[in-house]
């Protein structure tokens, strides 16, 4: 096994990345977006929240100093491999009770996020915990590649849906860098 390249792009391919359209409208709706992942997860959707800015979604990522109250019309967005992230419960509870929407990307549709969510997006692979021989990729490594990926193809199929150009988000991109 010394071509781990091709290994990792043939589990990729395996994984279910569509993008809804129920999902582009929850954003397309939403008065802003909030994210939240743990870990590598949290990395994942740190870039989708980067991308809906540029997009010309006001996008926050949960945690930073500088977020505004989530609240009604709004949409919080967690990636959660297992769905049983202590934070990421409390956070889409509170969420809902402020009239936000909560969308959940994840690799367990049955968890407790799952039964929270407005909206569950399951991208398969494993939890970090589970022993599940859908990869050989240790732990959760599937699943978070595929939140990343699945972001790219959100930009996508917004772009898309949208009529938004890359000039237009070329526009949105930090310049302070």
């Amino acid at each position: 096994m010394n071509d781990y390249w091709s290994i990792i792009l043939s589990e990729l391919s395996a994984v279910n990345v569509t993008v809804t359209d129920e999902f582009a409208q929850l954003v397309k709706n939403a008065n802003q977006v909030f994210v939240f992942g743990a870990g590598r997860s949290g990395l994942a959707i740190k870039a989708f929240a980067m991308r809906l800015s540029q997009l010309g979604k006001p996008a926050f990522v949960v945690g930073e100093t500088t977020n505004p109250p989530i609240g009604d019309g709004d949409l919080f967005t967690v990636a959660s491999g297992s769905g049983t992230t202590s934070q990421a419960i409390t956070l889409a509870d509170k969420a809902k009770v402020t009239g936000a929407k909560v969308a959940l990307i994840t690799a367990s549709p049955d968890s407790p996020l799952a039964a929270t969510a407005d909206l569950v997006t399951n991208l398969g692979g494993k939890a970090k915990y589970d022993n599940d021989s859908s990869t050989v990729q240790p732990m959760g490594s599937l699943f978070e590649q595929s939140v990343f990926i699945f972001g790219d193809a959100f930009v996508l199929k917004y772009m898309n849906d949208f009529q938004v150009s890359e000039t237009d988000m070329q526009k949105r991109h930090a310049n302070l860098e």
